[in-house]
């Protein structure tokens, strides 16, 4: 029989978060004001390497959380322990992925049921799982507890997991309904946790083809986040967002566009190598990202002409596109391409 936790256990449990800028409460534009006057040295250094990786620099960001992983104790060792996963993933350092994934799953295993960490535990180890492996290898706990148990700040990024794996087990309707329920109803303004949960429903909507409603979300997004340079959510949800980037960025904000692309073949390379390892899958890590996102539109019943269209480009560069990643994948119809794509 499990033991019972304690009122005091329960309070602990439900009332810390380990995160600082993540689950955030600050105007766009002042991210980096709202670390630095974070209310303890401990917590504003969280803050500033969370800064770091959603700026773009996941190689420093590991660093800082490494360190903060060893320097620390409690909720904040292990928040940077998913945090130095997730920067070790875009930072292309597969290796320290694997490190990190097995470092979270000793450490869960060594709690006992009622330690006030196992349910925090619990929800890393699943973010690392539908992050890795979209649908992750063991299933959801009672349809979402953990997205009803953790942290109330830490409930938005909660339910942007759950969202994703709604989303990937087919049941898109619910998805939507959940991350647009939680996005409505959550405390505001909260960028990061408001840019991830628009994405995943500018990630449904596309799936869907509903292109009108899945521009607004990602423009949304992208209101958030250009005040404070947060290029990496866009980088780890490219290969979901099916053009969307370029329809939005590429001509807009080149700059921008070639910042977030390039960090998002980076976090691909890596994210394939380790997915399809896990997974026994084989999506492709050749393609470029236009050349990935065009495979993901062409192979959804998109003519070239609607291709085209929806990314800014002439259907001569469409067909010329597709030829290389018929070239690169081995492949000879647009059918089979939804083997190599998420």
């Amino acid at each position: 029989m499990e033991p019972v936790p304690t009122n005091e256990e329960k309070r602990f449990q439900l009332s810390f978060d380990p995160f600082v800028l993540t689950t955030g409460i600050f105007q766009p534009g002042s991210a980096e004001d709202y670390c630095r006057t974070s209310a303890d040295a401990v917590r504003g250094t969280f803050g500033l390497a969370e800064l770091t990786y959603y700026r773009g620099d996941p190689d420093t960001a590991f660093n800082q959380f490494e360190s903060i992983r060893h320097e620390e104790e409690g909720f904040a060792s292990v928040g940077a322990l998913l945090c130095r996963t997730l920067s070790a993933l875009a930072a292309g350092n597969v290796y320290d992925v694997i490190e990190t994934y097995r470092l979270a799953k000793d450490l869960h295993d060594a709690f006992d049921p009622g330690h006030p960490f196992k349910k925090m535990s619990d929800f890393f180890l699943l973010y690392f799982n539908i992050i890795v492996n979209n649908v992750p290898a063991i299933d959801f706990p009672a349809y979402g507890v953990n997205a009803f148990s953790v942290p109330e700040s830490l409930k938005p990024m909660a339910f942007y997991i759950y969202t994703n794996y709604l989303i990937e087990t087919g049941d898109i309707g619910r998805a939507v309904g959940m991350a647009e329920g939680a996005l409505l109803f959550m405390k505001k303004p909260a960028p990061i946790s408001e840019i991830y949960l628009s994405l995943v429903i500018c990630s449904a909507y596309m799936s869907r083809q509903k292109w009108e409603k899945a521009e607004y979300y990602f423009r949304y997004a992208w209101s958030l986040a250009k005040p404070d340079h947060l290029v990496m959510p866009f980088a780890e949800m490219r290969g979901k967002l099916y053009g969307m980037l370029e329809k939005c960025l590429r001509f807009e904000e080149p700059a921008a566009y070639k910042e977030i692309s390039d960090l998002a073949n980076r976090y691909h390379k890596s994210w394939v190598f380790i997915h399809n390892a896990l997974t026994g899958e084989r999506l492709a890590d050749n393609l470029t990202a236009i050349e990935y996102n065009i495979a993901s539109l062409a192979c959804r019943n998109m003519t070239n002409q609607e291709i085209a269209d929806f990314s800014g480009i002439t259907i001569n560069s469409v067909r010329a596109h597709l030829r290389n990643i018929f070239n690169k994948l081995n492949v000879g119809c647009r059918k089979d391409l939804i083997k190599f794509v998420i």
